[in-house]
């Protein structure tokens, strides 16, 4: 949520005040703050396995891929309103390198609609976003009482978190590609676009292109409304 902050001198005349800027400044981003976190819960998916949750596990010959859904906890808190992440991690259990691409990935919905990874900077253009969540402006407070006395300050604004174009975590924590050794790991997001309204299941498909043989690897998830 948004945390205001206001700093500021000035000369107080008498004893009698009413509620400053401060008061007021704290009230509203509290206020703000509050709004966020009341938002309605949307649909979700869930793994089509007997447990229902966590991540769903597959292997290939040298080749073992988690994938689970609902992971997403980095900023903007409201990415997966405007897009689907998928949590991918992926192990080389082989003795030779792997070259990991996006295009090894693709969606299908129940009604075999295909949807495409984006780029991280597709992504971030999406949203609209920039780098930081920090925002500083400068700001004016007067206040006065009934007794005459009035406030006069000057000071800075200073603004904390919660935006929502603050995309600074899309592009680190996507998943990388390029060479995958013998042996080794990497873990990130793949994103997709939002599938259309009315689906009931999505299969998150990899087919590595470098694994003699191309096997292709279903992860299924079912729609669960809130």
């Amino acid at each position: 949520f948004h945390r205001v902050f206001h700093g500021g001198s000035g000369a107080v005349k008498g004893k009698g005040r009413a509620a400053g800027p401060l008061s007021i400044l704290l009230g509203v981003g509290l206020l703000g703050g509050l709004a966020l976190f009341s938002g309605c819960a949307g649909p979700t998916l869930r793994p089509a396995t007997s447990v229902g949750t966590g991540a769903i596990v597959q292997e290939a010959p040298g080749l073992r891929i988690s994938v689970e859904a609902e992971a997403w906890h980095g900023r903007p808190r409201s990415l997966p309103e405007h897009v689907l992440p998928f949590l991918v991690q992926l192990k080389n259990a082989g003795s030779a390198p792997l070259t990991i691409q996006r295009t090894d990935f693709l969606l299908l919905d129940d009604a075999n609609r295909q949807y495409v990874p984006l780029a991280p900077s597709e992504v971030v253009t999406l949203l609209g976003g920039r780098a930081s969540g920090v925002g500083v402006s400068p700001s004016v407070g007067i206040s006065g009482s009934t007794a005459g006395s009035t406030v006069f300050g000057v000071g800075l604004g200073i603004s904390l978190g919660g935006s929502g174009d603050d995309t600074r975590d899309v592009i680190p924590q996507a998943l990388p590609e390029g060479p995958l050794l013998a042996g080794a790991e990497i873990k990130g997001f793949v994103y997709f676009p939002r599938p259309a309204a009315g689906y009931k299941s999505l299969r998150l498909v990899v087919a590595p292109r470098e694994i003699p043989g191309q096997p292709r690897l279903d992860f299924e998830f079912r729609r669960t409304d809130s």
